[in-house]
């Protein structure tokens, strides 16, 4: 289920996305630091995998697990509340990533704290 945004929501979240940096990173080891920084700081980071589509998920990552190989633990959803296909990706799977620094807020929450102070 994608979200449906009114033209000037989309407008200002546009513009604040254009106005962050986009520091795409696509070297491995610097991913999985990235990755794990997010883990760590509960830190926003942006996602593009195949697996996942074309465009970057931004969202924040939920544990990583080293076994045979790295897996990546995303949150279920990606900062517009927008459920992804898959939360589980392999390092390789993942062809770049974004760090942002702010911190990732659930957006179900964040839209509960809202409508409760109306």
């Amino acid at each position: 289920m994608k979200m449906i945004f009114s033209r000037e929501t989309e407008k200002n979240l546009n513009h604040v996305m254009n106005k962050l940096s986009t520091e795409l990173v696509s070297d491995p080891g610097e991913m999985l630091n990235i990755l794990a920084e997010s883990k760590a700081n509960g830190t926003t980071v942006g996602v593009i995998a195949p697996v996942l589509g074309e465009e970057m998920h931004v969202t924040a990552v939920d544990d990583i697990i080293i076994d045979n190989d790295i897996t990546i633990v995303l949150k279920n959803y990606d900062v517009t509340g927008y459920m992804l296909e898959t939360n589980k990706l392999k390092l390789g799977e993942i062809s770049c990533v974004c760090p942002f620094k702010s911190p990732f807020e659930n957006p179900y929450m964040r839209t509960f704290r809202h409508s409760k102070s109306l």
